[in-house]
């Protein structure tokens, strides 16, 4: 039904939905809204990965000079987006600071698990 780097991105999202939802019914919306932040970073970090990935699959590198400078730059997009992200999170949300890294360390999670539905490996 969906693409195959899509599918893992699409559950993810749905964790973390459900972590937000477990979030709000415990500690109320303002936790939800943090948990889903939180998780919505991790999802946009695995995101820029499963782009990446699939754009190196088709850009094939002539030397590994190139592919090796590919992937420190990927690592560092990934890091710099996150921490990013996290801190207008911690901003904006600074009210509930552990739900935002709940949902965050739900999403990492989320995203882990979800991406043993590929059917591609690397």
């Amino acid at each position: 039904m969906f693409s195959g780097w899509l599918r893992p991105l699409i559950l993810s999202a749905v964790l973390v939905a459900l972590a937000a939802l477990v979030a709000g019914l415990l500690a109320g919306p303002a936790a939800a809204a943090a948990a889903a932040y939180g998780g919505a970073v991790a999802v946009t970090a695995a995101g820029l990965l499963y782009w990446r990935w699939r754009r190196g699959r088709h850009d094939y590198h002539c030397d590994a000079g190139r592919h090796l400078r590919s992937f420190y730059r990927s690592g560092l997009e990934r890091f710099f987006v996150v921490v990013i992200l996290l801190a207008v999170g911690f901003v904006w949300l600074g009210d509930h600071p552990l739900a935002l890294l709940a949902g965050f360390l739900v999403g990492q999670m989320a995203s882990m698990l979800a991406s043993l539905t590929l059917r591609e490996r690397t």
